[in-house]
Protein backbone atom coordinates (compact mmCIF):
# COMPACT_ATOMS: atom_id res chain seq x y z
CA UNK A 1 0.00 0.00 0.00
CA UNK A 2 1.32 3.39 -1.19
CA UNK A 3 1.56 6.33 1.30
CA UNK A 4 -1.89 8.04 0.11
CA UNK A 5 -3.21 4.73 0.16
CA UNK A 6 -2.29 4.46 4.04
CA UNK A 7 -3.42 7.62 4.79
CA UNK A 8 -6.97 6.99 3.57
CA UNK A 9 -7.43 4.38 5.35
CA UNK A 10 -6.98 6.10 8.62
CA UNK A 11 -9.15 8.37 7.73
CA UNK A 12 -11.54 5.92 7.18
CA UNK A 13 -10.90 4.71 10.27
CA UNK A 14 -11.82 8.05 11.95
CA UNK A 15 -15.10 7.93 10.11
CA UNK A 16 -16.11 5.00 11.25
CA UNK A 17 -15.44 6.17 15.12
CA UNK A 18 -18.27 8.58 14.55
CA UNK A 19 -20.81 6.48 12.61
CA UNK A 20 -24.11 7.84 13.80
CA UNK A 21 -26.05 5.09 13.48
CA UNK A 22 -23.44 2.86 15.79
CA UNK A 23 -23.06 5.73 18.18
CA UNK A 24 -26.91 6.53 18.43
CA UNK A 25 -28.19 2.83 19.25
CA UNK A 26 -25.37 2.96 22.07
CA UNK A 27 -26.69 6.01 23.68
CA UNK A 28 -30.10 4.13 23.55
CA UNK A 29 -29.16 1.19 24.79
CA UNK A 30 -31.78 -0.02 27.51
CA UNK A 31 -34.64 2.34 26.38
CA UNK A 32 -37.92 0.83 25.06
CA UNK A 33 -39.98 2.00 22.34
CA UNK A 34 -42.12 3.12 20.32
CA UNK A 35 -40.30 6.66 20.19
CA UNK A 36 -41.49 9.83 18.52
CA UNK A 37 -37.90 11.48 16.74
CA UNK A 38 -37.22 15.07 15.32
CA UNK A 39 -34.03 14.62 13.91
CA UNK A 40 -31.96 17.53 12.23
CA UNK A 41 -28.70 17.59 10.71
CA UNK A 42 -26.62 15.91 7.92
CA UNK A 43 -26.41 12.39 10.21
CA UNK A 44 -30.25 13.08 10.42
CA UNK A 45 -30.94 9.64 8.62
CA UNK A 46 -28.49 7.36 10.17
CA UNK A 47 -29.38 9.18 13.82
CA UNK A 48 -32.78 7.54 13.40
CA UNK A 49 -31.66 4.27 12.11
CA UNK A 50 -29.34 4.11 15.37
CA UNK A 51 -32.50 4.68 17.24
CA UNK A 52 -34.25 2.26 15.20
CA UNK A 53 -31.71 -0.23 15.86
CA UNK A 54 -32.38 0.55 19.90
CA UNK A 55 -35.90 0.45 20.62
CA UNK A 56 -37.99 -1.80 17.92
CA UNK A 57 -39.91 1.25 16.11
CA UNK A 58 -39.64 4.96 15.65
CA UNK A 59 -41.52 7.46 14.31
CA UNK A 60 -41.75 11.56 13.75
CA UNK A 61 -39.54 13.80 11.29
CA UNK A 62 -35.75 14.17 9.77
CA UNK A 63 -34.70 16.97 7.93
CA UNK A 64 -32.06 16.15 6.27
CA UNK A 65 -29.51 17.25 2.97
CA UNK A 66 -30.19 14.14 1.11
CA UNK A 67 -32.91 12.11 0.01
CA UNK A 68 -32.67 8.23 2.25
CA UNK A 69 -34.43 5.29 3.53
CA UNK A 70 -35.73 5.58 6.69
CA UNK A 71 -37.88 3.36 8.72
CA UNK A 72 -41.13 2.73 8.25
CA UNK A 73 -43.37 5.97 10.38
CA UNK A 74 -40.41 8.93 9.85
CA UNK A 75 -40.87 11.45 7.49
CA UNK A 76 -38.46 12.87 5.65
CA UNK A 77 -37.58 17.05 4.15
CA UNK A 78 -34.91 17.95 2.54
CA UNK A 79 -33.81 21.60 3.72
CA UNK A 80 -31.88 23.34 1.90
CA UNK A 81 -27.69 23.67 2.23
CA UNK A 82 -25.47 25.55 3.25
CA UNK A 83 -28.34 28.51 2.87
CA UNK A 84 -31.60 28.41 3.80
CA UNK A 85 -34.54 28.54 1.55
CA UNK A 86 -38.23 27.47 1.31
CA UNK A 87 -37.59 23.35 1.66
CA UNK A 88 -35.81 24.71 4.82
CA UNK A 89 -39.04 26.94 5.60
CA UNK A 90 -41.36 23.81 5.01
CA UNK A 91 -38.93 21.78 7.26
CA UNK A 92 -38.71 24.24 10.17
CA UNK A 93 -42.49 24.65 10.29
CA UNK A 94 -43.75 20.93 10.46
CA UNK A 95 -40.74 20.38 13.29
CA UNK A 96 -42.48 23.19 15.14
CA UNK A 97 -45.86 20.91 14.88
CA UNK A 98 -43.80 18.05 15.60
CA UNK A 99 -42.01 19.11 18.54
CA UNK A 100 -45.34 19.40 20.81
CA UNK A 101 -45.86 15.33 20.71
CA UNK A 102 -41.82 14.63 20.17
CA UNK A 103 -39.78 11.88 22.72
CA UNK A 104 -36.49 12.75 21.48
CA UNK A 105 -34.40 14.93 19.26
CA UNK A 106 -31.63 14.08 17.36
CA UNK A 107 -29.61 16.91 16.14
CA UNK A 108 -26.42 17.27 14.21
CA UNK A 109 -24.45 19.72 12.55
CA UNK A 110 -25.78 21.45 9.14
CA UNK A 111 -29.01 21.72 10.62
CA UNK A 112 -29.13 25.41 11.10
CA UNK A 113 -29.82 25.76 7.31
CA UNK A 114 -31.68 22.84 6.82
CA UNK A 115 -34.70 23.83 9.12
CA UNK A 116 -35.49 27.64 9.32
CA UNK A 117 -38.44 29.47 10.53
CA UNK A 118 -37.57 33.32 10.70
CA UNK A 119 -38.57 35.16 14.02
CA UNK A 120 -41.69 37.41 14.04
CA UNK A 121 -41.28 40.52 11.44
CA UNK A 122 -38.08 38.92 9.45
CA UNK A 123 -38.63 36.59 6.69
CA UNK A 124 -36.54 34.19 4.84
CA UNK A 125 -34.89 36.29 2.13
CA UNK A 126 -32.81 38.35 5.30
CA UNK A 127 -32.21 35.06 6.74
CA UNK A 128 -30.40 33.79 3.35
CA UNK A 129 -28.69 37.37 2.96
CA UNK A 130 -26.98 36.66 6.59
CA UNK A 131 -25.89 33.43 6.00
CA UNK A 132 -24.53 34.24 3.01
CA UNK A 133 -22.65 37.18 4.22
CA UNK A 134 -21.30 35.31 7.29
CA UNK A 135 -20.02 32.63 5.16
CA UNK A 136 -18.06 34.60 2.60
CA UNK A 137 -16.43 36.53 5.68
CA UNK A 138 -15.55 33.27 7.24
CA UNK A 139 -17.22 34.31 10.27
CA UNK A 140 -16.36 31.24 13.06
CA UNK A 141 -19.37 28.79 13.52
CA UNK A 142 -19.74 29.80 16.93
CA UNK A 143 -20.57 33.12 16.29
CA UNK A 144 -22.46 32.47 12.82
CA UNK A 145 -25.07 30.24 15.26
CA UNK A 146 -25.19 33.00 17.56
CA UNK A 147 -26.35 35.26 15.34
CA UNK A 148 -28.74 32.41 13.99
CA UNK A 149 -30.30 31.82 16.72
CA UNK A 150 -31.21 35.52 17.48
CA UNK A 151 -33.21 35.46 13.97
CA UNK A 152 -35.04 32.21 14.13
CA UNK A 153 -38.18 30.91 15.92
CA UNK A 154 -36.06 27.34 15.56
CA UNK A 155 -33.16 27.76 16.95
CA UNK A 156 -31.95 28.66 20.04
CA UNK A 157 -34.60 26.14 21.74
CA UNK A 158 -37.34 26.97 19.61
CA UNK A 159 -38.53 23.17 19.65
CA UNK A 160 -38.77 23.14 23.44
CA UNK A 161 -36.54 21.48 25.90
CA UNK A 162 -36.85 18.03 24.18
CA UNK A 163 -34.06 14.37 26.11
CA UNK A 164 -31.59 15.57 23.10
CA UNK A 165 -28.38 13.54 21.10
CA UNK A 166 -26.27 15.10 19.83
CA UNK A 167 -23.25 14.94 17.57
CA UNK A 168 -21.16 17.48 17.45
CA UNK A 169 -19.59 19.47 14.33
CA UNK A 170 -18.33 22.64 16.54
CA UNK A 171 -15.03 22.82 17.98
CA UNK A 172 -15.54 22.23 21.76
CA UNK A 173 -18.22 24.47 21.57
CA UNK A 174 -21.32 23.88 23.69
CA UNK A 175 -23.85 21.58 22.74
CA UNK A 176 -26.67 24.01 22.56
CA UNK A 177 -24.34 25.36 19.41
CA UNK A 178 -24.64 22.73 17.39
CA UNK A 179 -27.22 23.27 14.38
CA UNK A 180 -27.54 26.59 16.62
CA UNK A 181 -29.38 24.51 19.44
CA UNK A 182 -32.80 24.10 18.40
CA UNK A 183 -34.21 22.05 21.75
CA UNK A 184 -31.49 24.13 23.66
CA UNK A 185 -31.93 27.20 25.65
CA UNK A 186 -29.19 29.70 24.08
CA UNK A 187 -26.94 32.38 26.06
CA UNK A 188 -28.45 35.98 24.52
CA UNK A 189 -26.71 38.70 23.20
CA UNK A 190 -28.61 41.10 21.57
CA UNK A 191 -25.51 43.89 21.44
CA UNK A 192 -23.42 41.98 19.77
CA UNK A 193 -25.45 40.51 17.33
CA UNK A 194 -26.66 43.49 16.01
CA UNK A 195 -22.97 45.30 15.68
CA UNK A 196 -21.78 41.95 14.01
CA UNK A 197 -25.20 42.49 12.04
CA UNK A 198 -24.21 46.18 11.20
CA UNK A 199 -20.50 45.11 9.93
CA UNK A 200 -22.09 43.00 7.55
CA UNK A 201 -24.44 45.76 6.24
CA UNK A 202 -27.53 45.00 7.83
CA UNK A 203 -29.23 48.10 9.09
CA UNK A 204 -31.33 47.24 12.29
CA UNK A 205 -34.68 48.41 11.48
CA UNK A 206 -37.62 48.10 13.80
CA UNK A 207 -38.23 44.60 13.20
CA UNK A 208 -34.74 43.85 12.78
CA UNK A 209 -34.13 44.67 15.87
CA UNK A 210 -37.06 43.92 17.98
CA UNK A 211 -36.25 39.95 16.71
CA UNK A 212 -33.24 40.07 17.95
CA UNK A 213 -33.96 41.22 21.57
CA UNK A 214 -36.79 39.61 22.26
CA UNK A 215 -36.45 37.05 25.25
CA UNK A 216 -34.91 33.31 24.12
CA UNK A 217 -36.35 30.64 25.53
CA UNK A 218 -35.90 30.04 29.71
CA UNK A 219 -32.92 27.47 30.32
CA UNK A 220 -34.38 23.46 31.70
CA UNK A 221 -31.86 22.43 34.40
CA UNK A 222 -33.47 19.04 33.95
CA UNK A 223 -33.07 18.47 30.27
CA UNK A 224 -31.40 15.64 29.41
CA UNK A 225 -28.29 15.87 26.72
CA UNK A 226 -25.76 13.31 25.60
CA UNK A 227 -23.30 14.41 23.42
CA UNK A 228 -22.80 10.65 21.29
CA UNK A 229 -19.61 12.05 19.44
CA UNK A 230 -17.20 15.08 17.71
CA UNK A 231 -14.24 15.80 15.99
CA UNK A 232 -12.15 14.82 18.85
CA UNK A 233 -13.12 11.25 18.47
CA UNK A 234 -12.64 11.03 14.55
CA UNK A 235 -9.19 12.35 15.51
CA UNK A 236 -8.20 9.86 18.40
CA UNK A 237 -9.33 7.16 16.09
CA UNK A 238 -6.85 8.13 13.25
CA UNK A 239 -3.89 8.34 15.55
CA UNK A 240 -4.76 5.02 17.07
CA UNK A 241 -5.04 3.43 14.01
CA UNK A 242 -1.65 5.39 12.85
CA UNK A 243 0.31 4.37 15.33
CA UNK A 244 0.50 0.83 13.63
CA UNK A 245 2.97 2.52 11.30
CA UNK A 246 4.79 5.08 13.21
CA UNK A 247 4.49 7.62 15.91
CA UNK A 248 1.01 9.15 16.25
CA UNK A 249 -0.46 11.76 18.61
CA UNK A 250 -3.27 14.01 18.71
CA UNK A 251 -2.62 17.66 18.68
CA UNK A 252 -3.94 19.69 21.91
CA UNK A 253 -7.02 21.53 21.41
CA UNK A 254 -8.76 22.49 18.44
CA UNK A 255 -8.74 23.69 14.58
CA UNK A 256 -9.77 27.09 15.04
CA UNK A 257 -9.62 30.76 13.74
CA UNK A 258 -7.90 31.71 10.18
CA UNK A 259 -6.78 29.10 8.41
CA UNK A 260 -3.74 30.01 7.29
CA UNK A 261 -2.20 30.69 11.17
CA UNK A 262 -3.51 27.56 12.19
CA UNK A 263 -2.20 25.77 9.27
CA UNK A 264 1.22 27.38 10.25
CA UNK A 265 0.62 26.46 13.80
CA UNK A 266 -0.05 23.19 13.29
CA UNK A 267 2.83 22.44 11.18
CA UNK A 268 5.22 23.72 13.42
CA UNK A 269 4.06 22.21 16.38
CA UNK A 270 3.52 18.48 14.72
CA UNK A 271 5.89 15.84 16.19
CA UNK A 272 8.15 13.60 13.94
CA UNK A 273 5.43 10.66 13.14
CA UNK A 274 2.08 11.57 12.47
CA UNK A 275 -0.06 14.79 14.12
CA UNK A 276 -4.24 14.70 13.92
CA UNK A 277 -6.18 17.43 14.58
CA UNK A 278 -9.62 18.42 14.61
CA UNK A 279 -12.24 21.75 14.35
CA UNK A 280 -13.06 24.06 12.00
CA UNK A 281 -10.73 27.02 10.50
CA UNK A 282 -12.10 30.09 8.75
CA UNK A 283 -11.30 30.79 5.38
CA UNK A 284 -12.60 34.31 4.07
CA UNK A 285 -13.56 33.89 0.58
CA UNK A 286 -13.45 36.39 -2.40
CA UNK A 287 -13.69 35.28 -5.40
CA UNK A 288 -15.92 32.33 -6.77
CA UNK A 289 -13.78 29.33 -7.90
CA UNK A 290 -14.42 26.06 -6.81
CA UNK A 291 -12.95 24.53 -3.84
CA UNK A 292 -13.59 24.31 -0.12
CA UNK A 293 -12.05 25.35 3.74
CA UNK A 294 -10.55 21.68 3.66
CA UNK A 295 -9.06 21.73 -0.38
CA UNK A 296 -7.97 25.97 -0.15
CA UNK A 297 -6.05 24.62 3.36
CA UNK A 298 -4.77 21.79 1.79
CA UNK A 299 -3.27 23.53 -1.35
CA UNK A 300 -1.51 26.07 1.12
CA UNK A 301 -0.19 23.63 3.06
CA UNK A 302 1.07 21.76 -0.71
CA UNK A 303 2.62 25.22 -1.01
CA UNK A 304 4.42 24.91 2.59
CA UNK A 305 5.78 21.20 2.25
CA UNK A 306 7.07 21.64 -1.38
CA UNK A 307 9.84 19.56 -2.23
CA UNK A 308 9.93 17.98 1.30
CA UNK A 309 8.92 13.64 2.48
CA UNK A 310 5.90 15.63 4.53
CA UNK A 311 2.54 14.73 3.81
CA UNK A 312 -0.61 16.46 4.81
CA UNK A 313 -4.59 15.77 5.10
CA UNK A 314 -7.42 17.84 5.09
CA UNK A 315 -10.59 16.36 5.35
CA UNK A 316 -14.45 17.20 5.38
CA UNK A 317 -15.83 14.32 7.85
CA UNK A 318 -19.42 15.01 5.91
CA UNK A 319 -18.06 14.20 2.77
CA UNK A 320 -18.94 17.65 1.40
CA UNK A 321 -15.91 20.50 1.33
CA UNK A 322 -17.36 23.60 0.13
CA UNK A 323 -18.34 23.59 -3.49
CA UNK A 324 -15.51 21.05 -4.42
CA UNK A 325 -17.14 18.45 -5.01
CA UNK A 326 -14.90 16.44 -2.87
CA UNK A 327 -13.83 15.63 0.61
CA UNK A 328 -10.90 17.84 0.98
CA UNK A 329 -7.64 16.37 -0.40
CA UNK A 330 -4.14 14.44 0.40
CA UNK A 331 -1.08 16.42 -0.56
CA UNK A 332 2.58 15.98 -0.69
CA UNK A 333 5.96 17.72 -1.52
CA UNK A 334 5.68 17.10 -4.86
CA UNK A 335 1.95 18.28 -5.09
CA UNK A 336 3.12 21.61 -6.29
CA UNK A 337 5.80 20.37 -8.87
CA UNK A 338 3.14 17.68 -10.40
CA UNK A 339 0.77 20.92 -10.28
CA UNK A 340 2.68 24.39 -10.89
CA UNK A 341 2.32 27.45 -9.44
CA UNK A 342 -0.65 27.73 -6.88
CA UNK A 343 -0.92 30.98 -6.26
CA UNK A 344 -3.60 31.66 -8.90
CA UNK A 345 -5.78 29.15 -7.82
CA UNK A 346 -5.35 30.49 -3.88
CA UNK A 347 -5.75 33.59 -5.01
CA UNK A 348 -9.28 33.11 -6.43
CA UNK A 349 -10.17 30.53 -4.27
CA UNK A 350 -10.11 27.39 -6.83
CA UNK A 351 -8.46 24.87 -5.16
CA UNK A 352 -10.63 22.19 -6.15
CA UNK A 353 -9.67 22.46 -10.10
CA UNK A 354 -5.83 22.83 -8.81
CA UNK A 355 -6.22 19.45 -6.86
CA UNK A 356 -8.20 17.85 -9.55
CA UNK A 357 -5.87 18.00 -11.73
CA UNK A 358 -2.84 17.06 -9.10
CA UNK A 359 -4.93 13.81 -8.96
CA UNK A 360 -5.08 14.60 -4.67
CA UNK A 361 -8.68 15.24 -3.97
CA UNK A 362 -9.97 12.88 -1.55
CA UNK A 363 -13.14 11.49 -3.17
CA UNK A 364 -15.79 9.96 -0.82
CA UNK A 365 -19.49 10.82 -1.06
CA UNK A 366 -21.65 11.61 1.56
CA UNK A 367 -20.46 9.96 4.46
CA UNK A 368 -23.58 9.85 6.83
CA UNK A 369 -21.52 11.70 9.29
CA UNK A 370 -20.38 15.36 10.43
CA UNK A 371 -17.99 16.08 12.75
CA UNK A 372 -16.33 19.35 11.22
CA UNK A 373 -12.51 18.82 9.80
CA UNK A 374 -9.89 16.62 10.09
CA UNK A 375 -5.67 17.79 9.24
CA UNK A 376 -3.52 14.97 9.23
CA UNK A 377 0.53 15.61 8.83
CA UNK A 378 2.81 12.82 9.07
CA UNK A 379 6.29 14.28 9.38
CA UNK A 380 9.46 12.34 9.07
CA UNK A 381 11.25 14.82 9.81
CA UNK A 382 11.07 17.16 12.60
CA UNK A 383 12.51 20.19 11.38
CA UNK A 384 9.84 22.61 9.65
CA UNK A 385 11.31 26.06 9.72
CA UNK A 386 13.29 26.16 6.97
CA UNK A 387 10.13 25.59 5.34
CA UNK A 388 7.81 28.23 7.04
CA UNK A 389 10.63 30.83 6.83
CA UNK A 390 10.95 30.02 2.75
CA UNK A 391 7.17 30.01 1.98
Amino acid sequence: MNRRDTIMSWLRAGLRAVDPRVLTSAALAGESGPLTVIAIGKAAPEMCWGAYDAVGHIEGLCIASRHAQLPDGVELIVGDHPIPGESSLRAGMRALEVSAEADLALISGGGSALCEVPADGLDLQLIADVNQRMLKAGTSIEVVNMVRSHLSLIKGGGLGALPTLILSDVAGASPAVVSSGPTMASTRNPEMVLDRLADLGFAADHNLEEAVRRPGAPPNAEQRVLLIGDGRDAATAIAKTASTEAQASVADGWIRGDYLSALEKFLEAAATGVTVAAGEASVPVEDGGVGGRNTHTALSAARLIAGTGIWFAALATDGGDGNSGSAGAIVDGTTIIRGGPPDEALRTFDSATYLRQSRDLIETGPTGTNVADVWLVWKPDADLEPILASS
